[in-house]
């Protein structure tokens, strides 16, 4: 069974057309679809926006589904470098804390340069980063290059950034990108990273991208669009999925 996370009903609309046998059911108080696409089993929830909205909606999902992956999945901004547009795709390579860590009269310190670990993963102390499932993760580039490819979009792979809250200044956009690497800026993927680590459930992440992070001007986002991307994404990739498992 996949399970299926996004942060809003908005993001899921068309997935939710394509659920066949849809159960509904609930567990700690969070609504969940259970069924079927293209023949393979799937559970679908939307956790709500930030990062301990998304880590507790993890951990409620997976334990309820007991998932063979977990499936990030909704809209995103593309950081100036990434080379991304509005309806392109960005496919997680790891995830990024952002903002966790510490700010003086210097700049902001990750919790690295602070020699603080968020936790330990066995042997390994783990500050800011945070792993996707590299299997996963080359088993869809592919898949979702030849997709993009056939719709005249883009897709890029690399970090993505999770923050507290939204960037809407150029010049932190590029401070934020510079130092982690970034291409694509969100509110939940590291927090689910994590969860997934910690319960040992392969995440992939794919998003959407609906606006730039820039000098904010909600007149050039298009929501719709970088929703509608992803999830004609997820979509192509459980056409994929049955028989072809990495």
């Amino acid at each position: 069974m996949i399970a299926l996370l996004a942060a809003v009903s908005a993001e899921t609309n068309l997935l939710r057309q394509h659920i066949d046998d849809a159960v509904r059911t609930s567990s700690c108080g969070l609504d969940l679809l259970y069924g079927k696409i293209y023949g393979v089993p799937a559970c679908l929830t939307m956790g709500g926006i930030g990062k301990a909205a998304a880590a507790s909606a993890s951990i409620t999902l997976i334990s309820a589904c007991q998932p063979t992956a977990l499936w990030l999945f909704g809209c995103g901004g593309a950081y100036p470098g990434a080379g991304l547009a509005i309806g392109d795709l960005a496919l997680a390579r790891e995830e990024v804390f952002g903002d966790e860590g510490m700010v003086d009269q210097r700049g902001f310190h990750d919790l690295q340069e602070l020699g603080y670990p968020m936790r330990h993963d066995g042997d390994q102390r783990r500050f800011n980063h945070w792993p996707v499932d590299a299997g996963l993760h080359d088993w869809a580039q592919p898949i979702l290059s030849r997709h993009a490819a056939a719709r005249g979009c883009n897709l890029r792979s690399g970090p993505f950034v999770t923050v507290s809250r939204c960037t809407g200044s150029s010049a932190l956009s590029l401070e934020l990108e510079g130092r982690t690497e970034g291409i694509c800026e969100n509110m939940e993927g590291a927090a689910v990273a994590l969860a997934c680590r910690q319960t040992e459930v392969p995440l992939l992440e794919v998003r959407g991208i609906s606006n730039l992070v820039e000098d904010r001007d909600t007149s050039r986002w298009d929501l719709p669009a970088g929703m509608m991307a992803a999830q004609q994404a997820v979509l192509d990739l459980f056409k994929n999925w049955a028989g072809k498992q990495p």
